[in-house]
């Protein structure tokens, strides 16, 4: 419901419906869960794209930590998240630290799908921007 939310720009409702969420998974599954990675990539793209970039990033690190752990370091999942990472760092003009996380998101992607996949597609736009 909260995607939903979002979708509609209605940033307030899906925030308190993330959070929500979040408590929620914490309390069942633990501070070091995969669906408690997935929330909190949900909500710091929310705060993303609201501007609000260090809130994006402690988020996107926490998820970003929990994915590693879990995953291992160059699962796609974490991939996914360091392109999170590397746009809230590009939106603050941090340039250099949004490359260094986008090429590691690059490399592992190309390893997982090949040179040739949309999704390397859309890692190589954000090194280019």
């Amino acid at each position: 419901i909260a995607n939903a939310h979002q979708s509609q720009r209605d940033f307030n409702q899906a925030k308190m419906l993330y959070k929500r969420a979040l408590r929620i998974q914490e309390k069942h599954y633990g501070d070091n869960h995969v669906q408690v990675a997935a929330t909190l990539n949900n909500l710091a793209n929310l705060y993303l794209s609201q501007g609000d970039y260090d809130q994006a990033k402690v988020l996107s690190q926490r998820a970003l930590r929990i994915k590693e752990k879990h995953y291992g370091d160059n699962h796609v999942e974490v991939a996914a998240t360091l392109n999170n990472l590397a746009n809230a760092h590009q939106s603050q003009g941090d340039y250099d630290q949004a490359k260094v996380l986008s090429q590691r998101a690059l490399r592992i992607k190309e390893k997982h799908y090949g040179d040739n996949h949309v999704e390397v597609a859309a890692t190589l736009n954000n090194l280019a921007n």
